[in-house]
């Protein structure tokens, strides 16, 4: 039977979650100094085209990569905090240019934007680490 099965253990996963996750989880927020002190890099190595004649060949097959880097304060309460606003804001600016009605994906609303700008303005970096012909 897992812990979180019962009430009992639900009690204690969540009383002791510190002890639990080995020190990874707790019950407290983290402090002033560990916020300022943590930050992320995230790596996206994408496969693509370069020549959208070339992308709507059947079975063409990607001859481009690219890697991006992005880089910014710690994830999980600051950097999330700054993204959510800054597209809740260009929400508002935009919101008489948006088609009327349906779901609209984020390439959609924010890819005309300035979004990255306002991201970088904010402590949210993208780096385009390289770009390379793949030859195939």
């Amino acid at each position: 039977m897992r812990l979180s099965g019962s009430s009992l253990g639900r009690w204690f996963l969540l009383t002791f979650p510190s002890f639990f996750s080995l020190g990874i989880c707790r019950k407290n927020s983290p402090t002033k100094e560990e916020l300022e002190s943590a930050s992320f890099k995230m790596w996206f190595v994408g496969h693509g085209f370069s020549d959208a004649n070339l992308a709507s060949q059947r079975n063409a097959t990607p001859d481009t990569e690219i890697i991006t880097r992005v880089t910014g304060p710690d994830v999980g309460y600051l950097a999330t905090s700054i993204i959510l606003v800054q597209c809740a804001l260009i929400t508002l600016e935009r919101r008489g240019d948006l088609p009327k009605g349906g779901i609209l994906t984020p390439g959609i609303v924010f890819g005309p934007t300035h979004l990255q700008d306002r991201l970088q303005e904010n402590g949210v970096s993208f780096d385009l680490i390289s770009k390379t012909q793949l030859y195939t």
